[in-house]
């Protein structure tokens, strides 16, 4: 079922909602494999509505980003979640460290005047 939205300005049809069957074919994959994306967060199913349904939005955001995005592996998306943890701490850690040098400074700074 596929469901379309006439913009009233352009008169252009854009379509708003995605099946799996639909994605299948729009993107020549097996419909296990639009399930298997949907099952590793990739793509998220509408939940008040019949059937499985995909917002379109989201199909076209999946569609402009390209195949690279798709391309890690569970493995390499933990590996790079580590790297974003890791580097946050450290972030927070100099964050830290600059304010007690602004702070170092502006007693200095206070005590000169």
């Amino acid at each position: 079922m596929m469901t379309v939205k006439r913009d009233s300005e352009s008169g252009v049809s854009m379509q708003t909602l995605f099946g799996v069957q639909e994605l299948a074919k729009r993107w020549s994959l097996a419909p296990a494999s639009i399930r298997k994306m949907e099952q590793d967060g990739k793509l998220h199913r509408l939940p008040d509505l019949p059937g499985v349904k995909y917002s379109a939005k989201e199909v076209y955001q999946l569609e402009s980003i390209g195949p690279e995005a798709q391309a890690l592996s569970a493995w390499e998306r933990r590996q790079l979640e580590s790297q974003i943890n890791d580097l946050r701490k450290e972030n927070d850690l100099l964050r830290v460290r600059l304010s007690s040098v602004v702070l170092a400074a502006q007693g200095l700074s206070v005590k000169e005047a």
